[in-house]
């Protein structure tokens, strides 16, 4: 497969719109090279959209984001190099070079452009399946990746992909939250893996657990990075961001300058000021007048040790409001066996009322775990 690197024009440090058109245009002829079949598929609905106006340039991000609801999110320079300027100061200014699993009409992928353009770093893009691939895993060594937690579940059954990941400068995982079995294998197979929290509204990561910290048994997301600040509602527990690198828009709503975000997730924050999430609040399952928290399921289930992965949510149910749906792997896993061993810890409402068996979680193009199953 040939995974061409990207190269950068010449006036990438140029901070003006006509700057801003230059880059979409370069952006636009690296998703041609890769419609092309090299690599990374892209639809052509989901492209990133620029705006130019008095303002200047502004990219339009399609996301589900905090509402789950598919709309624009829209940035500028500043908010974009803000989230870059935020990341540089953790792990240091030196070239930014990624691998780019992502796809650049995601926040995610983008973002590894602009870390690039802004340090004089490179971006080779390949799908993350071929890091399976000797010549494609070699070019890992020493460069920064973005993985989303699925996507490194898949990774782990391949030596080859295994080697290439611990040699690499960074594992940023993010986009959804690490199961103890996936963080307990990462820590056993020295991967420098960097957990890590953000959104499409704040043009990537605004936290950051650094591998140093994973490695000996931290867990959470990490401290805030210099752009931006956490905190939790009172009532619930809710995370709140406040941000320079927060979008100008969302939809058809507009955001302040130094607004607070509020997230569907919820979580705690330790002594060191490290984020710990604990889980989302639209996923919560109301079934027979109770909320159970599909996480705390998940996590019970893996603790067993007898599943690869698994997604827990609800559907509509007639009887009961919704009804607790546990999709496992792998399909052969002995079900009567594992039933007995959670059926102790998952009383009353938590134990499932539906088991779904399969070798393959369902997930969305991103892959994160597809919630909207019904």
């Amino acid at each position: 497969m040939n995974n061409p690197y990207a190269t950068l024009p010449d006036n990438w440090t140029s901070s003006s719109s006509k700057r801003g058109l230059q880059l979409i245009k370069y952006a636009q002829r690296v998703l041609d090279v890769l419609k092309k079949g090299f690599s990374v598929q892209f639809a052509s609905d989901q492209a990133v959209q620029y705006v130019e106006s008095g303002e200047g340039v502004r990219l339009r991000f399609l996301s589900g984001g905090t509402s789950g609801q598919p709309e624009f999110v829209e940035h500028n320079h500043g908010t974009l190099q803000s989230a870059v300027g935020g990341l540089a100061s953790r792990i240091g200014d030196q070239a930014m070079n990624s691998i780019c699993c992502l796809p650049l009409w995601h926040v995610g992928g983008w973002m590894q452009l602009e870390r690039a353009w802004s340090t004089g770093g490179k971006v080779y893009f390949c799908d993350y399946r071929d890091l399976e691939n000797p010549k494609v895993a070699a070019k890992v060594s020493g460069n920064l990746i973005s993985l989303v937690p699925a996507q490194l579940h898949e990774l782990m059954k391949s030596p080859t992909a295994i080697t290439a990941l611990s040699e690499a400068r960074g594992i940023f995982v993010g986009g959804a939250g690490m199961n103890s079995h996936l963080v307990d294998v990462s820590r056993s197979l020295n991967l420098p893996v960097c957990p890590c929290y953000g959104s499409s509204e704040t043009a990537g990561m605004i936290t950051l657990l650094e591998s140093s910290s994973f490695l000996v048994g931290i867990n959470g997301v990490g401290p805030c990075l210099p752009h931006a600040e956490v905190r939790l509602s009172e009532k619930n527990q809710q995370v709140l961001i406040k941000s320079s690198s927060l979008c100008i828009r969302r939809g058809k709503r507009t955001f302040a300058t130094n607004e607070w975000l509020q997230t569907p997730d919820f979580g705690k924050i330790d002594p060191s000021g490290n984020l710990i999430i604990e889980g989302r609040l639209d996923r919560l399952i109301n079934t027979g007048g109770e909320k159970v928290d599909p996480t705390r399921i998940e996590t019970i289930l893996h603790s067993t040790g007898l599943i690869e992965n698994c997604l827990v949510y609800g559907v509509s149910d007639q009887k009961w409001g919704q009804r607790v749906v546990a999709c496992i792997t792998p399909a052969d896993v002995n079900l009567k066996y594992l039933k007995q061993e959670v059926k102790k810890k998952l009383l009353g409402p938590m134990m499932p009322k539906e088991w779904i068996k399969t070798d393959k979680i369902p997930m969305s193009e991103m892959g994160k775990p597809n919630y909207t199953l019904e």
